[in-house]
């Protein structure tokens, strides 16, 4: 890139972060125009990025400075220009102004923002396609990743608590597992029944962190055309498997259960509405089971020349 890369920077300016700080850090690196996009409500990010993509001009990189949910609708506008029939579409680059960024660990393994967004702003980065998810109940596209139980009951206790972060996140779950009940549940993956029982949390994948820190998927591929799904049972152990979470071993904790697939089904049995969430963000109460697909190759994302693990091809 050179001097005149242009940059469009999507603003939530009430996510969890500093989002003022993370496009200063861009402006610093006095390689590209950093145009400001802020958003006023739930939704803004996906049309504001859709309008950029189509646009008679589009930007070289839409960042997407925010949270989780923040970079999911950004995320959501690109797909739907692909879908009009854009061509070249700007590249993603996250930015971490959320409370967990965990789809900015995903893709920069927790990089320094400063030193992500010289990399990027300067033709450093690369660009790789990576898969989404889409909810078939209400066709929302899913990046990071989506479940039932614990951590949709976590987003829920945040919302009564103050501070930000991801230390809001970990006493909010220690606030959320305090009289939590599992509740009885089915998880099908592409037509297999991979576990029907009491559930206390399930996690669709995508990206294999949650939090920021929570390694909870640690099989999980971006870029493999699968989704991957964690379903931590009644029979887990719940101290033992937040310690293997720290460390990526949560495969080891006696009673979870794993599954790989196209399509992933995660359902309530006993006629209630499922508390679930994707990207961070509530979902309404008014389905008693999901659907999940993976949509393969949906999103191109600038992510270091060396990328994580977790994609298939570095």
């Amino acid at each position: 890139m050179n001097q005149q890369v242009r940059v469009a920077a999507v603003v939530n300016p009430a996510a969890g972060g500093d989002g003022e700080a993370a496009v200063s850090a861009m402006r610093e690196v006095g390689t590209a125009g950093v145009e400001v996009f802020a958003t006023t409500a739930a939704g803004d990010a996906a049309g504001i990025a859709y309008k950029l993509a189509v646009g008679s001009a589009p930007p070289d990189i839409i960042v997407a400075v925010g949270g989780d949910g923040t970079v999911s609708e950004v995320a959501a506008g690109l797909c739907q220009a692909r879908e009009t029939g854009v061509a070249a579409l700007p590249p993603l680059l996250i930015a971490p102004a959320g409370t967990g960024n965990s789809s900015y660990r995903g893709l920069w393994n927790d990089q320094p923002w400063e030193s992500v967004a010289g990399s990027a702003l300067r033709g450093e980065a690369v660009s790789r396609t990576i898969d989404l998810a889409r909810i078939e109940q209400n066709d929302h596209l899913v990046l990071l990743g989506s479940g039932s139980g614990l951590f949709a009951e976590t987003l829920l206790a945040a919302r009564r608590m103050a501070g930000r972060g991801r230390e809001l996140l970990m006493a909010a779950a220690l606030a959320a597992m305090e009289g939590y009940v599992p509740y009885p549940g089915r998880v099908t993956v592409d037509g297999e029944v991979v576990y029907e029982g009491d559930v206390i949390e399930t996690i669709v994948a995508g990206f294999r962190y949650r939090g920021g820190l929570l390694h909870l998927v640690p099989e999980s591929i971006v870029d493999d055309g699968k989704l991957d799904i964690t379903v931590v049972t009644a029979a887990v152990n719940m101290d033992e498997f937040g310690q293997a979470a720290l460390y990526g071993r949560v495969y080891d904790v006696p009673g979870v259960r794993w599954g790989r697939g196209e399509r992933i089904t995660v359902a309530r049995l006993d006629g209630q509405p499922l508390l679930y969430e994707h990207d961070g963000e509530l979902m309404p109460r008014t389905s008693p089971s999901y659907d999940v697909h993976v949509v393969p190759a949906a999103l191109t994302v600038l992510t270091a020349a060396e990328a994580p693990s977790w994609f298939s091809e570095r």
